[in-house]
């Protein structure tokens, strides 16, 4: 056999294709609704994180810095409950830094005659964006796990 023959015999048989059915239309439609608003949405999930690590900043400085007397009896001398105060704000910190850098206004670059160059920018957009806000979302998570192992802390010394 020569190869010629050999290459069509180890091409599996094209099947006929069909018109999707409505429910396949329906479903190609919701992701392409989707992928159209895929930015706007990643960057609402910016915007959402800092809102809620700006919340849980507010919790932490509540329990750990204000108050009549600082630092509050129940750090004094507990230094576990400190070291979670420190960490727990590295943590919220961070998560509202990688927050805003995933949400950072930027210049983009548009390639206006050529459609690849142009996908392979969007590309790179929406990577950038999902890195940081999983960034932000982990750091916001360790963040709230500090922030319960503070509050327990501070509950098992009273």
């Amino acid at each position: 056999m020569n190869e010629q023959t050999q290459q069509q015999q180890t091409v599996p048989p094209i099947i006929g294709g069909q018109e999707p059915s409505e429910k396949g239309k329906r479903i190609n439609a919701t992701f392409d609704e989707l992928e159209a608003k895929q930015i706007d949405t990643l960057d609402e999930s910016g915007k959402s994180i800092i809102e809620r690590i700006s919340t849980f900043l507010g919790v932490l400085f509540g329990i750990s810095i204000l108050s009549n007397n600082f630092p509050p009896p129940y750090l004094k001398g507990n230094s576990s409950a400190k070291v979670m105060v420190i960490v727990t704000l590295a943590c919220f910190l961070l998560a509202v830094g990688a927050g805003i850098w995933a949400t950072q206004v930027r210049y983009y670059t548009r390639y206006t005659h050529n459609v690849t160059r142009s996908g392979l920018e969007l590309e790179r957009i929406i990577r950038h964006k999902v890195i940081w806000l999983r960034v932000a979302n982990l750091l916001f998570a360790l963040g709230v796990i500090g922030l319960a192992g503070l509050l327990i802390i501070i509950i098992w010394n009273l």
